[in-house]
């Protein structure tokens, strides 16, 4: 599966704007989830970005994820796969990793519909170590197994995005 997706860093003021929108055009708010990330392998990719293996505490759920970049018709996307763990399954996998990379984070969930296709959208709210403040990004997202649709739905979600910010 690939995860074609677009995340940009945005203001509180365009916070406040984008959430005023969602709800001027009936995208409800699908709840808020505390999410507890530890990053234990980020290798970097010849396409861009880093290659990287991620261990989630996510409400009652834990789950591995491991994302790898590739190049397709010249765009650089993701191929994520990922899988539950039990808790306990998580605790000792994590403790492997002591000087891990540690994010935690409030996700809010949207599911919206543009030019007839439903896209995930998640607005992170995170508080990093290095910075005073709260730093906020919205995540637009459609998983899409056919690898030719790929650049269409990239062109797709920053349509979307353009448009809501």
């Amino acid at each position: 599966m690939y995860e074609v997706e677009m995340k940009v860093e945005i203001t509180d003021t365009e916070l406040k704007k984008l959430i005023e929108h969602f709800k001027q055009s009936n995208v409800p708010s699908l709840g808020v989830t505390p999410q507890n990330d530890f990053y234990t392998t980020a290798n970097k990719s010849p396409f861009g970005g880093y290659d990287i293996q991620r261990y989630r505490e996510e409400g009652s759920k834990f789950i591995f994820t491991e994302k790898v970049w590739e190049m397709i018709d010249g765009q650089p996307i993701r191929r994520e796969s990922e899988h539950e763990l039990s808790k306990s399954e998580f605790i000792s996998k994590v403790s492997n990793f002591p000087k891990a990379l540690r994010i935690v984070k409030d996700r809010e969930w949207f599911t919206a519909n543009h030019q007839g296709r439903e896209i995930s959208i998640t607005i992170d709210t995170v508080k990093f170590d290095h910075s005073s403040d709260m730093r906020y990004f919205i995540e637009a997202e459609i998983r899409v197994a056919d690898k030719n649709e790929i650049v269409a739905t990239k062109n797709l979600i920053k349509t979307f995005i353009m448009e809501v910010l």
